[in-house]
């Protein structure tokens, strides 16, 4: 069973983070699409941070999942 809330939290700690990214991404990206971009070769490589940058928080968000499914275990076996 702590298997697979470990699991859970990790997964809804990507999920969670990754659509937080997800929802600030977009309106950089069209931002960055009207007020830069020059042609679509700029486009590209904003496409490809944007998934670098989605990549990157769905990772960090895992591992916050973890880190806070960690801490609630220790603070449940304190006396």
């Amino acid at each position: 069973m702590r298997l697979v809330a470990r699991i859970l939290s990790i997964v809804v700690g990507a999920l969670a983070l990754g659509f937080v990214v997800y929802k600030v991404i977009g309106p950089v990206g069209h931002w960055y699409e009207i007020n830069f971009a020059q042609n679509d070769d700029d486009l590209g490589r904003a496409y490809m941070v944007a998934l670098a940058v989605q990549l990157a928080a769905l990772i960090v968000g895992g591992w916050l999942g973890d880190w806070l499914f960690r801490k609630w275990r220790q603070k449940r076996h304190l006396p």
